[in-house]
């Protein structure tokens, strides 16, 4: 029996609004609008840096406030943790408490939440 190969994933994050959500990862992370749902722009779309694919999601108030949304966490490789670092601290991404570390388990790795709450680790495996 063959096995079916995966593909990259693609995260749907949950977002207060779609606007403001697209603005931060456009002008401070440097990533590119992929595309917005023709039918609901407001509700959906998307965005592309290199190879790494976000999508977002409208979410009403009520999801955030009991726990139930911006609570995704997900790691992004990156050939050069100490460069994106210092490229996000120049734009004002990182709290001072932020750091590139190495880990138990391999890694070169720092991480934030970005203003909806998700989490993103970037990481080099040493």
């Amino acid at each position: 029996m063959s096995q079916a190969t995966l593909g990259p994933a693609i995260p749907i994050l949950d977002v207060h609004h779609i606007e403001e959500a697209l603005n931060y990862y456009v002008e401070r992370l440097g990533f590119q609008v992929d595309f917005r749902y023709p039918k609901e722009p407001d509700n959906y779309a998307g965005v592309i840096r290199d190879q790494v694919r976000l999508h977002m999601q409208l979410q009403p108030p009520g999801h955030f406030e009991n726990g139930t949304a911006g609570r995704l966490k997900f790691r992004i490789p990156v050939d050069d943790p100490d460069t994106l670092f210092d490229e996000f601290k120049a734009m004002g991404v990182l709290d001072d408490d932020v750091q590139v570390h190495e880990t138990d388990w391999g890694t070169r790795e720092f991480g934030f939440r970005d203003p909806d709450g998700n989490g993103l680790v970037f990481f080099k495996i040493l």
